[in-house]
């Protein structure tokens, strides 16, 4: 942030952006790590070790809504629309 003097969500945003970008052309994925920051990654093994670190985490946050907030919303309004399709989908 302090080198390109952007704010934290302009960054998240760019990184995603930049991620398609990166689809589109057939580039190697940008991934992240503790050990090396972003990077582009050619090692099938380590690919397929980021994503699953990143569905177990997309796993626990949707896990959390859905008992968090959705099983909440429809016990107290069960015929709301939004919940009717949430429990469809």
């Amino acid at each position: 942030m302090a080198v390109t003097e952007l704010s934290g969500s302009q960054l998240v945003r760019g990184l995603a952006a930049f991620r398609e970008l990166a689809g589109e052309k057939g580039w190697p994925p940008l991934v992240w790590s503790f050990e090396r920051g972003y990077c582009f990654c050619l090692d099938a093994d380590a690919l397929e070790e980021w994503e699953r670190q990143w569905a177990d985490v997309k796993f626990i946050q949707i896990s959390r809504v859905t008992t968090g907030v959705l099983a909440p919303h429809a016990a107290l309004f069960p015929m709301s629309r939004w919940v009717s399709y949430v429990v469809a989908r």
